[in-house]
């Protein structure tokens, strides 16, 4: 049985790979908090790791035999926090990366990156691996993130093309699953929907396309690449971008839709007692997108479905339709009463 070495997984989304690989690999989560979820009901252990510092990642790491990389610092925080967000994103990227060269065991790397590093504004033509890099096609709230991403893959790539072992990507849509980060626009229309509160999209950006994928097909694809790197199973002669992939739920979804989504949810779920209402808020913003934006482009992610086995992946309708059935039901036994 491999050690898998999770750095950042006490976060959304490592937590949920740890958790997913401790049911066939031991789990090491490397963070420099613990999770708020019990690793002692799962194949886990925690190594306390500041990654900013060289010798502590490279400690934590001696024992795996491959490590998962998604330690990142997100909006809002970074724009808050320029100093942390370059120092953990760039130089503790760099600290991972280089751990994983000097060791004699660890076999590879996997790095959780993002959609976004495609850019958010202008997207035409095919979306896939080759698509490129467009920091500057986003928000100016968001430049830091994306540059952060694009540094980070940059950083991954350059070690695997130095490097005998395999470094790898995986991007990722923007996520859905219990325990998302609570600002996103998905757990906002939820949170307020299920309590009769208006969903209020921003005029400006209500045609913005995004781009999701279930936290199940995330774990689902974690599971495998690194099953893939662990059995040599992963191609090396050809060029880094080949160990690049993309899980993203090709159709995109604006977020005017995804109030819409949320809203029938809530009200089949509910048995019509809640309806939540949409009522746009216009900031006075000129508008970023057009109601045509999300059909001028098309997401290919045959090559990661090839490569990964994957026939399919969960639809983002029925991401949020099992998330509001889960608060839904929270809330039942909370109250002592029926789910709908």
């Amino acid at each position: 049985m491999s050690l898998v070495g999770i750095v950042g997984g006490s976060g959304y989304i490592g937590g949920a790979i740890a958790r997913e690989l401790s049911k066939k690999h031991v789990v090491k989560v490397i963070d420099i908090r613990e999770p708020t979820w019990n690793i002692k009901d799962y194949n886990i252990s925690f190594c306390r790791c500041d990654i900013r510092t060289f010798e502590c990642v490279q400690e934590c790491l001696q024992d795996v035999d491959i490590v998962i990389h998604t330690a990142i610092i997100q909006i809002p925080r970074i724009n808050e926090e320029k100093r942390l967000g370059f120092e953990i994103n760039y130089i503790g990227t760099i600290n991972v990366c280089e751990a994983v060269y000097r060791s004699p065991r660890v076999k590879g790397l996997v790095l959780t990156s993002s959609w976004h590093v495609f850019g958010e504004s202008g997207l035409t033509g095919d979306v896939d691996e080759y698509f490129g890099y467009r920091p500057d096609k986003v928000e100016d709230r968001a430049k830091l993130y994306v540059f952060s991403k694009i540094a980070q893959e940059v950083i991954t790539r350059y070690y695997d093309g130095m490097s005998e072992k395999i470094y790898g990507v995986i991007r990722l849509g923007t996520v859905l699953g219990e325990g998302m980060p609570e600002k996103t626009a998905a757990n906002i229309f939820i949170e307020r929907g299920l309590k009769g509160e208006p969903l209020t999209p921003y005029k400006h950006s209500m045609y913005r396309p995004m781009l999701y994928v279930d936290v199940r097909d995330v774990v689902k694809a974690f599971d495998i690449y690194v099953n893939k790197i662990l059995n040599g199973e992963v191609e090396k002669r050809s060029s880094s971008l080949n160990r690049v992939l993309n899980i993203i739920y090709p159709e995109p979804i604006t977020i005017l839709e995804l109030a819409e989504i949320v809203r029938d949810t809530i009200a089949k779920l509910t048995n019509g007692k809640i309806v939540p209402k949409i009522e746009i808020v216009d900031q006075g913003l000129q508008p970023l997108f057009t109601e045509d934006s999300k059909y001028k482009f098309k997401v290919d992610i045959s090559k990661t479905m090839k490569l990964l086995g994957i026939e399919k992946l969960i639809e983002p309708r029925k991401s949020i339709e099992d998330l509001v059935m889960i608060r839904l039901r929270r809330r039942s036994n909370v109250l002592g009463t029926s789910a709908t």
